[in-house]
């Protein structure tokens, strides 16, 4: 059976989020299996966070930063000023109308 090729999001949160995460742990010159060690995170699973594959939970964010040695507001901030940042339709989330 041939192997579906995965396609990547070209933007989005989860991509803008992805993009702060490789930058700031080249930065800090850290590798994917660097952080790793750090962190206990599956390098296959870091690999997809920085293609925005996937996206953090709130305690995998903190185990990042923390593996990291930032901020998690710094890759917060940076996710926000990430060129591929878009907001999901405001149209499709749903409200709590009281």
């Amino acid at each position: 059976m041939a192997k579906r090729k995965q396609v990547q999001p070209r933007d989005g949160v989860e991509r803008a989020f992805g993009d702060a995460m490789r930058k700031a742990r080249a930065k800090n010159k850290i590798s994917q299996m660097g952080l790793f060690a750090t962190t206990g995170l599956n390098r296959t699973f870091i690999s997809e966070l920085e293609r925005g594959l996937q996206g953090p939970s709130l305690h995998t964010l903190l185990r990042i930063a923390k593996g990291i040695g930032v901020h998690p507001s710094s890759l917060i901030q940076d996710t926000l000023d990430s060129p591929f940042f878009v907001l999901p339709d405001a149209g499709r989330i749903p409200r709590n109308r009281e």
